[in-house]
């Protein structure tokens, strides 16, 4: 909609003003009636309105004051409006005018409205004057006229206040002022309020339509006796709707283009010729830190750096002159910080008058990457140039752009005899072309490569290398190569060593394992010579047990030597083994124990095999020591998420001994004790009809002699 056409259709002269008094904006009906009441019979010779008013006030019009007095009070927010009525002359007789004064763009200006209300003066006047002049006034008058009683009784009603408010007359005088006004509504309240104080009051109302819409009207309300000497209210009013309706469209696009302005992402601003800011959105606060005070009327080259603002100047006149233009400048903060802006200008009119509209974005990530860029670039220089590692940059046609003093150190040439030369016709030999083909095809097709490669130096002998091949993009396209070369040989001279050192270390170490378990071998038949020499069965019985031992720990160092790995064991092999050659056989007076063994394949640490199979050979010993057992002896071993579960199960078993549950202070139990806790592992025992005994425990590689762990970080790693 036209806020112009919206501002011609009020009903009154009007005017918008600004804090000076400067006429920012008038309507057809101001601009065509130069000699009515608004210039108080002065011809206008300047466009301020304070000043054509303290012309009047010098001629003696008192009214000319009291309405500066108003401008300025809601000007400065004072008031929140302001209204008077007065009489200007006028040939051949007085006429009456509403002044009402309204602030408008936050408090930027004010708007300013002349009503002629002559007619509704003159009503009342014409009532007391003349009957005859009344009625025909009351017929005929555009404005809506109720005759009622202070009590709300509707006693008449115009023509035009059916037309306005769509009842009847009949329908006033049944249904009263209940029927069309709310008392409880605060404009009413108020207007009631004053009427009653004054006799008079002049304002706005709020009235109901019959279809239920409802109207701002502006009335003119008089208590007054009659000849009956009976209080009587003459009510003129007009729908002012219309024009309430023109004014909160003129400030909802205000408000639109501020919001507007507000949500864009970048700076906003306007200058006018002068390079003055003259408005900005919140970006430009917020961004640069300055206040709306500190911005106003202030010179946009002020906040631009010094070196820019030769360049940002000449920008601006080019768009003056020109109509559009755009630069990149550094503008500084109200903290001093420097951030850059990519600025575009555009020109446009205004009444005559040529404004800049300018925007910004902010680009200073953008300046600060490449700047750091070129920095990268020095330092890959200095890298490259200083890096012990030969280093050499190809082109896709494979010849040498660049190459460090390292490179020509490696391969024996002079860098005027590489510049330029295809590098592989300088290294390669006949039987790695293909190879190398197959390295530049990866790289230029964008892979980064890293291979032990042989290569040769200009005398021709062979180098052990790591090649590291490098793409070099641009604009997602591979415009060269980086190739970096470690030279191995000397590694692989170490490694060979190594190596040799590790397998002579393991065969001594398998050496010793055999020995060991040869010594227990032979301690074990030691035992069993002397348990046939003893008579007594509890000797016996012990020495047995002490045999039993040793046999566990024989049969871990025997599979140890049988396997390659030296500090692991396959603890269900172990078990396998364990249960083929019982030793508890010995201890049964049957001689027969049948064991069904169910092993999922766990690998243990031989720190933690160790206490774990002397914990398991102890639980043999304490379940079979002096028990005629003739049942079947069931042996679980399974993990879930590095927990260990081992389960022996029998329908007759004797678990008191070793039951953590029992006072029992056997030798057993406190051996069990002590093998658990080097493992970090508990016991359980269930005495029910199928009895059984578990142990638990966490896979763990413990530290020890013959532990994979090498420090203590290791350690913690672990845990």
């Amino acid at each position: 909609m036209d806020l112009q056409n919206l501002f011609d259709a009020l009903p009154g002269s009007g005017a918008i003003i600004d804090h000076e008094g400067t006429i920012l904006k008038t309507n057809i009906k101001l601009d065509n009636e130069d000699k009515h009441y608004h210039w108080f019979g002065i011809k206008p010779e300047t466009e301020n309105y304070f000043t054509h008013c303290e012309r009047a006030v010098e001629n003696g019009n008192d009214y000319a004051l009291k309405i500066v007095f108003g401008l300025r009070q809601v000007l400065d927010g004072q008031k929140a409006f302001f209204e008077m009525t007065a009489p200007c002359p006028k040939n051949p007789k007085y006429c009456w005018y509403r002044v009402s004064v309204s602030p408008i763009g936050d408090g930027k200006g004010a708007l300013i409205i002349f009503e002629d209300v002559s007619k509704n003066m003159l009503s009342v006047k014409t009532l007391r004057e003349s009957e005859e002049r009344y009625s025909q006034h009351f017929k005929n008058s555009m404005s809506g006229i109720f005759l009622a009683t202070p009590e709300g009784r509707i006693l008449d009603a115009n023509p035009a206040a059916s037309r306005i408010l769509g009842y009847t007359k009949d329908e006033f005088l049944r249904g009263g002022r209940d029927l069309v006004a709310d008392t409880e509504h605060p404009l009413n309240k108020r207007a009631a309020k004053i009427r009653e104080e004054k006799s008079v009051f002049e304002g706005e109302k709020v009235y109901i339509h019959k279809d239920g819409r409802k109207l701002i009207v502006e009335i003119s309300s008089v208590l007054y006796r009659n000849e009956d000497a009976e209080l009587t209210v003459i009510n003129t009013f007009r729908d002012k709707t219309s024009e309430k309706t023109a004014l909160s469209d003129l400030n909802e696009e205000r408000r639109f283009i501020k919001a507007a302005m507000n949500s864009l992402p970048g700076l906003f601003f306007l200058l006018d010729s002068d390079m003055k800011l003259v408005r900005w959105n919140n970006t430009f606060t917020d961004s640069l830190g300055y206040s709306e005070s500190e911005l106003l009327g202030q010179n946009a080259l002020n906040i631009i750096s010094e070196e820019d603002r030769n360049r940002v100047e000449s920008v601006i006149r080019e768009v003056f002159n020109q109509g559009a233009g755009h630069t990149v400048a550094a503008v500084h903060s109200k903290k001093g910080e420097e951030r850059y802006f990519h600025f575009y200008g555009n020109r446009f009119d205004n009444g005559g008058v040529n404004f800049m509209v300018g925007t910004g974005t902010d680009i200073t990530d953008l300046v600060n990457v490449e700047k750091e860029k070129d920095k990268n670039y020095e330092l890959l220089s200095q890298l490259f140039e200083s890096s012990p590692l030969g280093m050499v940059m190809i082109s896709p046609e494979l010849k040498a752009l660049k190459v460090n003093d390292s490179f020509c150190e490696l391969f024996g040439y002079h860098k005027l005899d590489i510049i330029g030369e295809k590098v592989d016709n300088l290294i390669l030999s006949e039987d790695t072309v293909e190879e190398a083909k197959t390295i530049n095809k990866d790289v230029f097709s964008g892979k980064v490569m890293k291979k032990e490669v042989i290569r040769h130096k200009k005398d021709g002998s062979p180098l052990n290398l790591m090649i590291n091949t490098i793409p070099i993009w641009d604009n997602d396209e591979v415009v060269g190569a980086y190739a970096i070369y470690v030279d191995l040989t000397k590694q692989k001279k170490m490694e060979a060593r190594i190596q040799q050192s590790l397998h002579e270390k393991e065969i001594l170490l398998q050496e010793v394992h055999h020995r060991v378990k040869n010594n227990l071998a032979v301690i074990a038949g030691l035992l069993d010579l002397q348990i046939m020499e003893e008579e007594g069965q509890i000797i016996e019985n012990k020495l047995n047990e002490v045999r039993s031992r040793i046999f566990s720990i024989a049969k871990i160092h025997e599979t140890l030597y049988a396997n390659e790995d030296m500090v692991q064991i396959r603890f269900d092999e172990y078990l396998s083994n364990l249960t083929n050659g019982l030793p508890q056989n010995s201890i049964s007076s049957s001689g027969d124990i049948q064991v069904s063994l169910k092993a999922e394949a766990i690998t243990l640490n031989l720190n933690q095999a160790v206490p774990c199979g002397l914990a398991v050979n102890e639980l043999m010993n304490s379940i079979f020591s002096g028990t005629d057992y003739k049942g079947k002896l069931e042996i679980n071993l399974s993990a879930v998420d590095e927990e260990i579960t081992l389960m022996i199960t029998s329908d007759d078993l004797d678990l008191h001994e070793i039951d953590p549950n029992t006072d029992s202070d056997s030798f057993h139990k406190k051996l069990v004790e002590i093998f658990l806790a080097q493992i970090e592992g508990d016991l359980s025992v269930q005495n029910g009809s199928s009895k059984s005994v578990v142990l638990r425990f966490k896979k763990m590689d413990l530290r020890g002699s013959s532990s994979s762990i090498r420090d203590n970080n290791e350690l913690l790693s672990h845990n």
